[in-house]
């Protein structure tokens, strides 16, 4: 089963956490794991410490307040064999996206133990922000949900991973995923009967196209329109796009949420960058009319 585990930190204790996360790189290749810095700018151990720290300079100091979590996703060791490292990182990176998007993050899968898992630091608060990571009871029985349904989803064959869910819902997941595989195949058919591209083919490369040259969301978004794409939204938020009467989600055309997302995170830091530099500009200006 895959089990979502969680721990609260209440002591300045991330070099310590981190280092016990990136244990297993002595006993594997780095080309055999992956590393996730998640809003984060250094790679190396001493700076990842540092911008934790001055990180938490934005939490509001509470007595036995959080300063930092570490949670865990552990696979079923029934399903070692059958898990990718590709497969891993897809999940890690999702967890994430769910867990604490805007927070600090680092990550790194233990592979060599039995059951494989995966090790998140996470900053206590949103990053440059006093907003907690804090989840009560219910929204954290809520998180494991999801992360599972994602898993059921997309990976169906970590069929002894799943312990969340109910009966109902892993049989929706499997007939999900008869139907797709039936999709699938009808555009399979229609490749090799016509020669043509299917439209999520047709699409998929567009979207890809699209999320390359652009700079920002709001820019991906408008270049998907110019394309004469219309864009579609579930519950105010854009969830895919339409063609040819038919609906398609941005994940099942292989352009992930997080992509998008970090593409805005990316424009952000760049516009702060931006606004940096102008104000050192700025002040040197300033200085040298002073010394006139």
């Amino acid at each position: 089963m895959m089990i979502v585990k969680t721990s609260r930190y209440k002591t300045k204790r991330f070099s310590e956490l981190i280092d016990y996360i990136m244990s297993d790189q002595g006993r594997i290749r780095e080309d055999q794991t992956f590393t996730i810095y998640h809003n984060l700018r250094s790679t190396e151990k001493e700076a990842i410490v540092r911008e934790f720290g001055v990180n938490d300079q934005f939490r509001k100091k509470r007595k036995r307040g959080v300063i930092l979590y570490h949670e865990i996703l552990s696979f079923s060791p029934k399903d070692k064999g059958r898990i990718s490292l590709k497969a891993l990182e897809d999940m890690a990176q999702k967890f994430i996206e769910l867990r604490g998007d805007r927070a600090l993050c680092f990550a790194k899968p233990h592979i060599e133990n039995e059951n494989v898992h995966i090790h998140f630091c996470f900053s206590g608060t949103e990053y440059k922000s006093s907003k907690t990571l804090r989840l009560d009871n219910n929204r954290f029985k809520g998180l494991r949900k999801d992360i599972e349904a994602y898993q059921a989803e997309k990976y169906p064959e970590l069929e002894n991973s799943l312990c969340y869910l109910n009966k109902w819902q892993k049989d929706r997941f499997v007939e999900f995923d008869q139907e797709k595989a039936k999709q699938n195949d009808r555009e399979i058919q229609f490749k090799r009967r016509t020669g043509k591209k299917s439209d999520k083919e047709i699409v998929s490369e567009l979207l890809k196209d699209c999320l390359q040259k652009s700079e920002s969301k709001n820019d991906f978004f408008n270049r998907i329109i110019s394309q004469g794409v219309a864009l579609y939204k579930y519950r105010e938020k854009v969830n895919g796009i339409q063609y040819n009467g038919r609906k398609f989600r941005f994940k099942t055309l292989d352009v992930p949420e997080r992509e998008i997302q970090l593409l805005e995170r990316n424009y952000e830091r760049v516009k702060e960058l931006e606004k940096i530099i102008q104000e050192k500009e700025e002040r040197r200006n300033l200085g040298k009319g002073r010394n006139r």
